[in-house]
């Protein structure tokens, strides 16, 4: 979109009849100068697409209609029917659907940097779309601006010398995974394929995690548009206080359009899905608490479980990152048990062994948070108990299902950071258990209900480990729920720390104010 190449932004004389010359005088010259600025001829005449304001302010049908008229720009609008219905629903939950005036769909960085430096001058609301894995609605879609949907932004380049991949945002961790397998290399990145990159800036939990941190630890570099639609890198040596805070600061700095991460030297693996009936959920509980004294000392080892109490069943993920045959002593815990199935055994290499999985039986899904200690006692057994009762209670709606997720977290991915120039999350240097409680239902009607029962069930967990000393603030932002205050529970410094920096590289506070999506620095 750049140089004598690039076709000129049309931008008819009806068009701006319609809707520059109806704004502001202020906005109107303030957009013409901005065009022009680019190499645009804002008053050539043509045959243009005028949008539908639908209700919606008049910035917002500004902005879709000059985006409509770039010929060389991907956009697609509610005129578009069924590609516009599909598009607006590239959501891994319907909870998240919202239904953008436009949706643009940048190729290159260029475009991306275009697109902000547009809506900084008309002002208008707009999300950031990645993989569309997070199931709330707002934070990856809109109902009343622009969806910016980066799953056009392919691209995965592998260098050998630094044994590092630069992955643009539109891919996803299957894509990843997949491309790396003829390098023979892995990268700390998501536990499910169709995953997007924005994991990353949650600061991502990964399958090898025990071994290599959380996903954010190992980018060495993000690739950022600005508020003022600058292209930056942020890494240890350049804009390194936002390289700290990308690594799990989500979208309130700028929009990423590519990270470079570590990649390791990886073949086969071995492992697979263990299955049991869900009366045996006490001696799981305690099993799992068993793991991290002895098994999780393995680093090799990675273990993430799925309790589906409301069916009846339990599954259980078991990864061992080295080409064995026979099943490692790490998971003794676990095969003490006798369990339904299990299907462990060597793979070629990772994807292979991640892309079956547990299934997703409901459509709606969500999912809130908490975080306690490993101890001597049976908490861990009890805080399980205490979500199972509560999982009677969504039976209650249509198609109502429990998927409880103890993911139990080493004192080797808390220490990792130390190697990598730090995280903006304070956590204590100690095993500990990120509970992530999951539920699933047909019926929109019954959101209220859900997200109440949520709240609900996650406040009862921390009131039960407070009364045990072993309840953790911290709140794992890939696994939290609108509401609880993620950033604020990485403590009162780190969190004052990124305030500043929000402050520093978006002065006017564009991603704040005109990006309400996700959780924010207030």
């Amino acid at each position: 979109m750049q140089g004598p190449t690039c076709t000129l932004l049309l931008i008819v004389a009806t068009l701006f009849s319609f809707l520059v010359d109806a704004a502001p005088q202020d906005l109107s010259s303030r957009v013409r100068a901005y065009l022009q600025s680019q190499g645009v001829n804002a008053s050539v005449p043509n045959t243009a697409y005028a949008p539908q304001t639908n209700g919606a302010n008049l910035n917002v049908a500004l902005t879709c209609g000059i985006l409509n008229a770039y010929r060389d720009i991907d956009l697609v609008t509610p005129q578009d029917g069924q590609i516009y219905t599909l598009q607006a629903q590239q959501h891994w939950s319907p909870t998240a659907w919202g239904h953008p005036n436009c949706i643009f769909e940048p190729t290159t960085t260029r475009e991306v940097q275009f697109f902000v430096g547009l809506l900084d001058i008309t002002g208008t609301t707009y999300a950031i779309r990645s993989g569309g894995h997070s199931p709330f609605k707002g934070f990856a879609s809109t109902d009343n601006g622009v969806l910016l949907s980066m799953h056009k932004m392919k691209g995965i380049e592998y260098d050998a010398q630094s044994e590092t991949v630069r992955m643009a945002m539109g891919n996803t961790w299957g894509d990843v995974y997949g491309n790396l397998t003829q390098h023979n290399r892995i990268v700390v990145g998501g536990r499910l394929p169709p995953v997007g990159m924005a994991l990353v800036t949650g600061g991502g939990l990964s399958h090898y995690s025990n071994e290599k941190g959380f996903a954010g630890d190992n980018v060495v570099n993000f690739e950022m548009v600005l508020a003022d639609g600058r292209l930056i890198n942020a890494n240890a040596t350049s804009n390194s206080d936002l390289w700290w805070a990308m690594k799990a600061g989500q979208n309130n700095f700028g929009i990423t359009t590519h990270i470079t991460t570590k990649a390791y030297p990886m073949g086969a693996v071995w492992g697979g899905l263990r299955v049991w009936n869900a009366s045996q959920i006490d001696a799981i509980s305690e099993a799992f608490a068993e793991y991290q004294r002895e098994g999780q000392l393995d680093t090799k080892s990675s273990v993430i479980p799925d309790f589906v109490p409301t069916n009846g069943t339990i599954y259980i993920t078991l990864i061992y990152f080295a080409p064995i045959t026979t099943r490692p002593k790490a998971f003794d815990a676990f095969y003490r048990i006798p369990a339904i199935s299990d299907n462990s055994s060597p793979h070629p290499n990772f994807l292979d062994l991640i892309s079956v999985g547990p299934p997703q039986v409901v459509p709606r899904f969500s999912y809130g948070f908490s975080n306690l200690y490993l101890d001597n006692s049976t908490t861990y057994r009890d805080v399980i108990r205490l979500c199972a009762q509560q999982g009677e209670k969504i039976k209650r709606v249509n198609g109502g299902t429990q998927v409880l997720i103890p993911q139990p977290i080493s004192k080797t991915m808390v220490d990792y950071a130390q190697k990598t120039g730090g995280r903006p999350q304070t956590l204590q240097p100690r095993a500990q258990l990120w509970m992530n409680m999951s539920w699933g239902w047909n019926l929109a009607k019954d959101d209220a209900y859900v997200y109440a029962l949520i709240k609900e069930t996650y406040e009862k967990v921390d009131q039960l480990t407070k009364s045990r000393g072993v309840y953790d603030p911290y709140i794992f932002l890939n696994d939290a729920l609108p509401g609880q205050k993620v950033l604020r529970s990485y403590g009162a410094e780190s969190f004052a720390r990124m305030q500043a920096i929000s402050r520093k590289y978006d002065p006017k506070q564009m991603f704040q104010k005109q990006v309400p999506g996700g959780f924010k620095l207030d």
